[in-house]
């Protein structure tokens, strides 16, 4: 009975992934159909247009000779000029208002050309969309907020509930020689079904990388960064102190692993989290600390600047590079602008979740090499291997006016 139950896990467990890539691969049929939709509608509008215009030219120039028929009235050529003129204009205030900082701090917009079904305001497409794209659009919209919204609720806070109290029971263990590989192959497990409600699909490369002690360091997009490493292997998180769902899962996490959370306005936090890390890597059998040193969320199109303090406290570091595919949705978390319950809400109405993570090599800090300039580098390090930016700037800038000196 117990082989049975065995096997029929592994065939469940090997089916849910191969429902995730089919799952995957008709989701890209349908966006290449969409993008070729468009870029049809695109084709028909400008031969609509060009033969409106040749009409008016027709009229306009009719008895006059073969001479002006061909070529357009000395008030459209000036229109065409002024036209060409405005879009050079456009993109040099673009160029101005749009600076490489504030940029990064919104959800960046889909391509153009291409278009996921998830644009909340079909005004920006009206021009463009037809009968078709409006039907497969309200049908996409019934599906993820008819079926898969409520399922994909119910499912996470289910496993909210499912990793308080799994944390609350792992915290009455006695201290065996056992308990820590128990409250690691238990969380892990929780984690990649909560991952798997929401759902989440996850491409993890040169596993042979992964981190086992000392400081890993990562680029920052959401709280599901925490999630997506969680699910392959233990870390000790640092972070912010936050209150309502976050709030939850951090003081149930606390209850069975050395995590470290503080308040990043307070000086003194700051000042013991340095010494608090210190320790925990002087430590042989503690897990490796999960840092984000950009201390705030990026839109996952660059890396921002890399607090110092992570790469004072270790000479060795682990660079983790974490990008998400944007076509099948928007993981990049707006804290300034949405409560984490509404975050949670666009996340599980989206179609899902990809994410590809990248473990790199350790690297060690150089003898005539600075805290600063030792961050710098492994920050460059991860915005090659994610192919994003790097940025010089502070993420802070996104809720802080610059510092008068900085002007």
């Amino acid at each position: 009975m117990l082989i049975q139950l065995v096997f029929l896990g592994i065939l469940l467990w090997a089916s849910f992934f191969w429902l995730q890539c089919r799952y995957l691969d008709v989701l890209e049929l349908l966006f290449a159909w969409i993008g070729n939709q468009l870029a049809e509608t695109r084709r028909r509008r400008a031969r609509e247009e060009r033969c409106r215009l040749g009409k008016k030219w027709a009229v306009g120039n009719k008895g006059d000779g073969m001479e002006k028929l061909l070529s357009p009235p000395i008030k459209n050529r000036l229109n065409i000029r002024v036209e060409q003129c405005c879009d050079f204009i456009t993109a040099g205030l673009g160029l101005v208002l749009e600076d490489d900082v504030t940029q990064r701090f919104v959800a960046p917009p889909s391509p153009a050309g291409e278009w996921n079904l998830l644009t909340r305001n079909l005004r920006q497409r009206n021009r463009y969309l037809s009968w078709r794209l409006r039907t497969v659009w309200l049908l996409g919209w019934v599906v993820r907020y008819g079926l898969l919204l409520p399922f994909r609720t119910i499912g996470c806070w289910l496993c909210l509930f499912m990793i308080s109290g799994v944390s609350m029971l792992l915290g009455h263990i006695p201290d065996w020689c056992f308990k820590k590989k128990l409250v690691e192959l238990v969380l892990r497990q929780c984690f990649r079904i909560t991952a798997a409600c929401l759902p989440m699909i996850r491409r993890f490369h040169n596993t042979e990388y992964r981190p086992t002690k000392g400081i890993c360091v990562c680029n920052h997009t959401s709280p599901l960064d925490v999630l997506v490493l969680m699910c392959d292997a233990n870390y000790s998180l640092t972070g912010q102190v936050h209150t309502g769902i976050l709030g939850v899962l951090q003081r149930a996490l606390s209850r069975v692993s050395h995590h470290m959370w503080f308040d990043r306005k307070e000086l003194a936090d700051r000042e013991a989290l340095g010494l608090v890390l210190r320790l925990h890597c002087s430590m042989k059998d503690r897990p490796p600390v999960l840092l984000f040193p950009e201390g705030t969320c990026i839109n996952n199109t660059a890396v921002m600047q890399f607090k110092k303090g992570s790469f004072a406290v270790s000479d060795v570091v682990h660079p983790v590079a974490i990008r998400y595919d944007r076509r099948f949705g928007e993981a990049y978390w707006d804290s300034t602008r949405y409560s984490m319950l509404r975050y949670m809400l666009m996340v599980v109405s989206s179609w899902c979740i990809c994410c590809d993570v990248w473990y790199m090599p350790a690297l060690s800090r150089c003898n005539d090499e600075s805290p600063v300039e030792f961050s710098n580098r492994v920050k460059a390090a991860i915005a090659a291997q994610a192919n994003i930016d790097d940025l010089p700037w502070d993420g802070n800038l996104k809720r802080w006016s610059p510092v008068r000196d900085w002007q």
